[in-house]
């Protein structure tokens, strides 16, 4: 998801967007999930130095990613859309609305409760945490370093703490992670 705060700080994006050849690359995009730049001007009817310039601009915005994928006969690149939502906040907010609000980060391992069943894992950035399909890991002292876990079927809790302070009410809840993200086999339902 890319947040934009302030319109100033949205035009980067907005200039992107601002053009019907790249808002059709980007449906072209969602339509087969990737493609490379050699499919993309053949769909689109044009050349590849125009391509590359409307997909600089959408690379430029963090719409789309370019990968470099080895093919037969060399490299080729790819291209995938790497946002799902753009959210722009067009009132800017009120000076003491940071009074006003609450904020806190949950790291992936600080679950409180889990019930998991292979295939499953947890994971810091560099190693795996116990071995892989073993359930009995997510119990481990370490599972709080976690930075990914997967598994095929359960859940994970995770407690929010509310230090609203007293007589105050919620107005609001945001709750933002990534599910799913690009792994083999992920069933995004």
């Amino acid at each position: 998801m890319i947040h934009i705060e302030n319109l100033e700080e949205g035009l980067p994006i907005f200039k992107a967007l601002g053009s019907e050849v790249r808002l059709r690359l980007i449906q072209l995009l969602l339509e087969n999930k990737e493609m490379n730049m050699n499919e993309l001007a053949s769909h689109l009817g044009i050349t590849n130095g125009a391509l590359t310039s409307h997909v600089k601009k959408l690379e430029e915005s963090g719409i789309v990613t370019i990968l470099s994928e080895h093919a037969g006969h060399g490299n080729q690149k790819v291209c995938r859309v790497n946002v799902d939502k753009i959210l722009i906040d067009i009132m800017p907010e009120e000076e003491d609305s940071a009074s006003n609000s609450y904020s806190i980060s949950i790291p992936i391992g600080h679950y409180f409760n889990y019930s998991v069943y292979p295939t499953c894992g947890l994971s810091t950035a560099k190693n795996l945490i116990g071995e892989v399909d073993d359930p009995r890991f997510f119990a481990h002292p370490k599972h709080v370093d976690a930075q990914i876990l997967w598994f095929g079927k359960g859940y994970i809790d995770y407690r929010i703490p509310n230090m609203l302070p007293p007589g105050n009410h919620l107005d609001q809840l945001i709750i933002s992670f990534e599910i799913g993200s690009e792994a083999p086999g992920t069933n995004s339902d």
